[in-house]
Order: structure tokens, then C-alpha cells, then sequence
């Protein structure tokens, strides 16, 4: 980079005046014209004449001239190639992911995350479980959230939880006063499936030996808002769903979350995947 007397040369040069450097580089003329005898001092050499045209080089100064110009364009080049790796190192990073998981941690977690590594953008979608192992195993996404029984070995779990299936109710549904309730009491009433539910009760029929056996739910709908919504109004009806579905209504008591004595839905674990053979690399 130039010392501050060859940025006032170069600037003078450029503009022929002391006083119109002065006013492009935001300082006194008397500023400019200290540092230009402060240089030509240090040199032993007079850099600059006044003519009837303004003020020109003397020969000594149009070397210099030449000499700071290309340093001033190398600084530029210099400038230009950090940009651009500045540039090169933003980065995408995908993640598929079940909705109520999206909806009620991801947002915060991508903000604090922003914030630090701003250079940082995300691409989220929901999606059903099976999908986000299929967009992990394909290379589609870069981080899944999704449940984690029987995940390929070609996957990695960096982080998981207990988030138990219970049933989401009405407050005033019979089953939302007892203590334990079963699968088959669960049977007993009308069913509401998301997507990502039918998933889970493959998984329950194979344990409970009823794999012929499918209920026909009264509704099927991809929108865990449409869903709760008719849960409050239908007072009936009966939902399975962790309870990261509906904190929101819990909190507020408009809808109930029991546990039912299940082994599969008790120990249905959440986690965060990575695929063995994608590479995420560290944001420093």
C-alpha cells in the first residue's frame, strides 16, 4: 500500500493542481504540498513545476509517476482477487426437514447463525420423512432432520433426541383425562394423518402384527396448521404427532398431548444427518 506522501503525489499528478488533490483526497492544500517537499526531500529530486498550464512533471516525476501507477493498479488487482475469494466463500447449505421442526426451532437457529457466518445462506425444505433420507442418500440436501430408526449406514448421526408420538387432541375429547392410553383405544375414534404419519404407521403395523390392517383416517392434510385447526374445532378426533407439532396450543390449552404405551412411538428419536460421503466444510 502507498504511504501517505506517494497517495498525495499520485493524486496531485493526476489532477495537476495541488488544490484539486486537496479536494478529492477531503484535506487542506497546505496538507498536500507539505508532503510533496517532504518527498521530494527524501528523494533529492524535484517532482513537480508550475506552468502557465497548471502544475506538470518534470521528468523525474513522470518515472515516479509510471512507477506508482503500476503499484496502485497491483493494490487494485490485489483488492479485486480478495473480493472475489471473499465472494467464492459463500456458501448454500440445504437442509430437508420435517415441518414442525422448521416451524418451531429452525428459524431461530438460522438467524443466530447469520448473524455470526453472514456470509451464509440456507435453502429449507419440509418435507416427508422418507423424502429426507432420499435427498440425503442423492445429494440433494446437506443436513436432514428427521426421525432416526433405521437410517442407511451410508448416513451419520451428528445429534439426536427423544421427541416420543403421542396423540394431539381437544381438551374435551374423551381420552385427553386419562393417565395411559393404548394404540387400540386410539383406533376407537376418527383419525387425522399428516403425510409423514402414514410413514410411522408402517413402522406400527409391522410391530403390531396388523400389517393388513389400515385405518382410514377421516382426513388427510400436509398442513400442520389446517390439522391443529380442525383438531380445536372437531373435538373428536385424534391426531398422532409428537408435541413439537403444537407448542404453541398446548401452552394456551387448546389442544391436549398424550403419551401412548407403545415402544415404537415412545422411542421415536428426531436426529440431525449428514451423508458419510458429502463433505460439509467448516465455516471459519
Amino acid at each position: 500500500m502507498l504511504s501517505i506522501e506517494y497517495r498525495y503525489f499520485y493524486q496531485s499528478a493526476l489532477d495537476s493542481s495541488f488544490r484539486k488533490a486537496a479536494d478529492n483526497l477531503n484535506i487542506n492544500s497546505s496538507a498536500v504540498v507539505r508532503q510533496i517537499h517532504k518527498l521530494e526531500d527524501n528523494l533529492q529530486l524535484k517532482l513537480f513545476i508550475r506552468s502557465s498550464k497548471g502544475l506538470e512533471l518534470t521528468s523525474h516525476g513522470h518515472k515516479l509517476f509510471k512507477y506508482v501507477t503500476e503499484q496502485v493498479e497491483r493494490n487494485e488487482l490485489f483488492l479485486e482477487n480478495i473480493q472475489d475469494q471473499e465472494n467464492d466463500l459463500e456458501s448454500i447449505i440445504t437442509i430437508s426437514t420435517v415441518e414442525t421442526i422448521a416451524i418451531y426451532f429452525l428459524g431461530g437457529i438460522v438467524k443466530e447463525f447469520q448473524d455470526k457466518y453472514n456470509n451464509v445462506r440456507f435453502n429449507i425444505i419440509a418435507k416427508k420423512p422418507d423424502s429426507i433420507i432420499d435427498d440425503l442418500i442423492l445429494n440433494k440436501c446437506e443436513i436432514g432432520i428427521t426421525f432416526t430408526k433405521e437410517i442407511p449406514k451410508s448416513l451419520n448421526i451428528i445429534f439426536e433426541n427423544n421427541f416420543p408420538v403421542g396423540i394431539l387432541c381437544s381438551p374435551q375429547h374423551f381420552l385427553a383425562q386419562n393417565e395411559f392410553i393404548n394404540v387400540h383405544e386410539c383406533l376407537e375414534y376418527p383419525l387425522v394423518f399428516h403425510p409423514g404419519t402414514l410413514t410411522l404407521w408402517k413402522k406400527l403395523q409391522r410391530e403390531l402384527g396388523f400389517k393388513a390392517f389400515m385405518p382410514k383416517p377421516i382426513m388427510i392434510a400436509n398442513s400442520y396448521a389446517l390439522i391443529k385447526n380442525y383438531l380445536i374445532k372437531n373435538k373428536n378426533s385424534l391426531f398422532f404427532s409428537t408435541k413439537l407439532g403444537a407448542l404453541d396450543e398446548l401452552n394456551k390449552g387448546l389442544l391436549v398431548y398424550k403419551k401412548v404405551k407403545n415402544k415404537t412411538l415412545l422411542n421415536n428419536n428426531i436426529g440431525i444427518l449428514v451423508s458419510k460421503n458429502k463433505i460439509i466444510n467448516q465455516i471459519t
